[in-house]
């Protein structure tokens, strides 16, 4: 990962940076495709007003780390997706990671991997976290494969937990230390500090 000078983070095909204004079109057409929100547990249409409304809480929440995926690869900035660290306790110092990448040009691609291993290093590295976890239902076998490529371990499941597509699914949770991600890192990740 490296500080881009505009305020993100570059990865090589992945640019992670603040959600803007200008981005609230391509943000509703995401939350508003049934194919991208198939993995969601409600899904509904969003209106402009209530996409904007969405993006001003988000940057009061500061409980929370937002940001917008780019595909670097594409020349030209253009938002694929989002990815955010929620409900931050810098007490237990624990967050939970979720990611969508909005745009279906963009899947398996490698972008989404990408872009959750920036944010868990910006985790670990940036926000002091000892513990970072996530949720996903049992069916969606893309999202276990990139969570697991990641070092992220299957901690329990919560069976017949949510609602998805007209069916009851499972929901398992995955959880990684700050510890398993440093011994996972290349030697030259390791001499940066934590």
């Amino acid at each position: 990962m490296t500080d881009d000078r505009r305020g993100g983070y570059r990865g090589t095909n992945v640019r992670l940076r603040a959600l803007e204004r200008g981005d609230l079109e391509d943000l509703r057409a995401m939350v508003n495709d049934p194919e991208v929100m198939r993995f969601s547990n409600s899904y509904r249409p969003i209106s402009d007003v209530e996409q904007a409304a969405w993006l001003e809480g988000v940057v009061k929440n500061g409980s929370a780390v937002w940001f917008g995926i780019e595909d670097a690869r594409r020349g030209a900035s253009r938002l694929v997706g989002t990815c955010c660290l929620v409900d931050i306790d810098p007490i237990g110092r624990k967050a939970e990671l979720r990611v969508r990448l909005g745009d279906p040009d963009s899947w398996g691609g490698g972008l989404g991997t990408e872009a959750c291993a920036l944010l868990v290093q910006h985790g670990f590295l940036e926000v002091n976290l000892e513990r970072i976890w996530l949720r996903v239902f049992d069916h969606n076998m893309r999202a276990l494969r990139l969570y697991e490529k990641l070092g992220f371990v299957v901690e329990g499941r919560l069976r017949r937990h949510d609602w998805v597509g007209g069916d009851r699914r499972d929901t398992v949770i995955l959880g990684l230390l700050r510890e398993e991600w440093r011994g996972a890192q290349p030697k030259a990740a390791k001499k940066r500090k934590a």
